[in-house]
């Protein structure tokens, strides 16, 4: 949906619910209320912080809502250094990484043939502290069927995660599916062409900026009511 488009509707359902009495909203306050409420859309679909509490796949409205933020990487460098942990390797994310998807890897080993083979291997997100009671176990450790991610934190500004495989394992790809974070509605933003004003737009389908429009006129006049019930307090307080 055009950016222009959005502002406009912004303005006519706070001017609707509130018959016409609200203040004049600058552009920069209608980018922050959209961009806040693109973010709480996203949240709500891929979280499921809904009403129905349906999560990212549960139902093919959440599917059809992200698909247009849904990214792949196939990750084939990779860092160690004294920071790992035993038989980890830092992997580094896409700069626009919000939200895992689905993710595994692809390995190569030597079988007891004395042969190199290569296959893929499912990728499981760990805390820190189920990580510490899953490694103490024998039967629980990195193998041809499963590997563990850790959350890890950022080097150079720089987000990474931790891969902790089997020490007879070669790690060669890193495959990951993620929701990437959306660019921030902002009227004045590099239009599309450029140069061609009104054609600037967001990265969402347009069924989903009707429910984002939705959302950032509930939250405008909830901050309406909330600094006109202050104001109300206020004179109140003046006259005792």
């Amino acid at each position: 949906m055009i950016v222009d488009t959005m502002h406009i509707q912004f303005k006519i359902g706070v001017d609707k619910t509130d018959s016409l009495n609200s203040a004049n909203f600058l552009t920069e306050e209608i980018d922050l209320y959209l961009s806040d409420a693109q973010e709480e859309f996203i949240e709500q679909q891929a979280y499921g912080n809904n009403p129905k509490k349906s999560y990212l796949e549960e139902t093919q409205q959440n599917v059809k809502n992200l698909q247009s933020i849904t990214r792949n990487a196939n990750i084939t460098t990779f860092l160690n250094n004294a920071d790992n942990k035993p038989n980890g390797t830092f992997v580094e994310l896409p700069d626009d990484y919000r939200h895992a998807i689905e993710e595994d890897i692809t390995v190569q080993y030597l079988d007891c043939n004395n042969q190199i083979q290569t296959v893929q291997i499912e990728v499981i997100a760990l805390t820190h502290d189920e990580y510490n009671n899953s490694i103490r176990s024998p039967f629980s450790k990195p193998n041809l069927n499963k590997v563990y991610r850790l959350p890890f934190g950022r080097i150079n500004g720089k987000e990474y995660f931790e891969l902790i495989i089997n020490p007879n394992h070669t790690l060669v790809t890193y495959h990951l599916r993620y929701l990437k974070n959306p660019e921030k509605i902002d009227k004045a933003q590099i239009l599309v062409p450029p140069g061609l004003p009104g054609t600037a737009e967001g990265d969402l389908t347009d069924t989903s900026y009707r429910e984002i429009i939705r959302v950032a006129v509930r939250n405008a006049l909830g901050d309406i009511e909330s600094a006109r019930t202050k104001e109300s307090i206020e004179r109140l307080t003046e006259l005792q």
